[in-house]
């Protein structure tokens, strides 16, 4: 009797998908990837910022008025960009504007001696705008002035993504904080890049820092005796204390899981945000997520404490009954653990993103979209400022610290 194998004619192919399916399916997904990257860059193929600020609205971020500005300007020999189409002054760069700040003395940096903030974005759930707001919070800080390093700790890197690169392209695990993790490399420097953004700065991520939780797992399950198996959980902090001198703050971008990974970076913060809808699933899946911080912290680092925990509400659409409602609920049950003002749904965030690009990027972008922007994200640099005793008297000056 034949077996199965030969009543195939000879030109039919086994039916179903393989392996080498899928690797074509990663190749043309891969090559959209870099197709897509490519209309966010200019024509070099490297991103750039090329949003440019008037000296009025340079004046306004540095915190001198112009006739104060204007000196300085010249004194430094800085000159505003010229459209090359129209060769017209269209203003100066951020990296400018931050030449003035250090020239007049008007960074808003933290003092030497108080904490870097380390804020951990993280949520259990994924679809919560968590990277997007990694990635728009240290945007917006460093146009304020802040010395802003993202630690993109999720293996999906999405917020390495932002900043132009198409990671399993661009990076292997050899680029990520893993070398410093493992004890191959002493400090974090070697994984830093400095990113189009002007005070920004990327430790980036991959697909393969996912064997990075696998290793932290196995070096507790296989600790040798004598060996205290609770330090494999502060080696994110280690690492980052080997950085943290040169920033104000760090934003630690989390995988929507609980892991060796997750759990180190509960452990390097001093501050976490969590991206919250206004849904059931959502509002269930953070207090899932507040109490696994609770029980774990006790085994782990029973005496941690945090300078803020703060929910955001997330993607909220103001024009649906419901979500308008599950605020409110929101704002009963987190009380002071709620953000008072929201991260709406705006189409402009996922438009930009599909060309690598973000709002602070657009030299026009819809002012709804940035006032918005400006005071949910504002009112989270308010938390980190609390921090800082040098910015206290700051915030009692706008009524934010009494």
């Amino acid at each position: 009797m034949a077996n199965a194998a030969e009543k195939l004619p000879p030109e039919e192919s086994p039916s179903g998908v393989g392996l080498d399916d899928l690797r074509d399916l990663v190749k043309r997904c891969l090559g959209t990837l870099e197709t897509l990257r490519s209309l966010g860059m200019t024509p070099d193929r490297e991103k750039r910022l090329i949003k440019r600020y008037r000296a009025q609205r340079v004046a306004e971020m540095v915190g001198f008025s112009r006739t104060k500005v204007t000196p300085a300007i010249a004194a430094l020999g800085l000159e505003q960009d010229v459209d090359p189409d129209t060769g017209r002054k269209v203003g100066y760069s951020l990296e400018q504007v931050n030449q003035l700040r250090d020239h007049l003395g008007s960074r808003p940096s933290r003092l030497p001696h108080e904490p870097c903030a380390r804020v951990a974005v993280q949520s259990f759930k994924g679809g919560v705008a968590k990277s997007v707001t990694s990635v728009y919070l240290a945007q917006f800080l460093a146009e304020k002035g802040y010395r802003v390093l993202i630690v993109d700790c999720d293996p999906q890197a999405s917020a390495t993504s932002s900043f132009g690169y198409v990671p399993d392209i661009a990076f292997n695990v050899k680029h990520t904080m893993a070398p410093c993790i493992r004890g191959e490399q002493d400090t974090l420097h070697y994984a830093i890049l400095h990113t189009y953004f002007d005070g920004v700065d990327l430790v980036p991520s991959c697909l393969g820092l996912n064997d990075l939780d696998f290793a932290l797992f196995d070096a507790v399950a296989n600790a040798q005796p004598g060996e205290d198996a609770s330090d494999f959980y502060h080696a994110i902090d280690e690492a980052i204390g080997t950085v943290e001198a040169d920033y104000d703050v760090i934003i630690m971008d989390s995988a929507p899981n609980l892991s060796m990974m997750t759990i180190n970076i509960l452990v390097a913060a001093n501050a976490v945000l969590i991206p919250t809808p206004p849904a059931l699933y959502d509002f269930a899946s953070t207090n899932q997520y507040v109490q696994m911080v609770d029980k774990v912290m006790s085994s782990i680092a029973p005496g941690k404490r945090y300078a803020f925990l703060k929910v955001m509400p997330s993607k909220v659409d103001r024009s649906k009954k419901k979500q308008v409602e599950f605020l409110e609920i929101m704002s009963d049950k987190f009380g002071k653990f709620l953000l008072r003002e929201s991260f709406f749904a705006a189409g402009a965030i996922p438009d930009s993103a599909s060309y690598f690009q973000t709002v602070f990027d657009q030299p026009k972008p819809d002012r709804r979209v940035v006032a918005m922007l400006n005071q949910v994200l504002g009112e989270v640099e308010n938390e980190i400022c609390r921090m800082w005793p040098s910015k206290h008297e700051s915030l009692r000056e706008r009524g934010v610290l009494t």
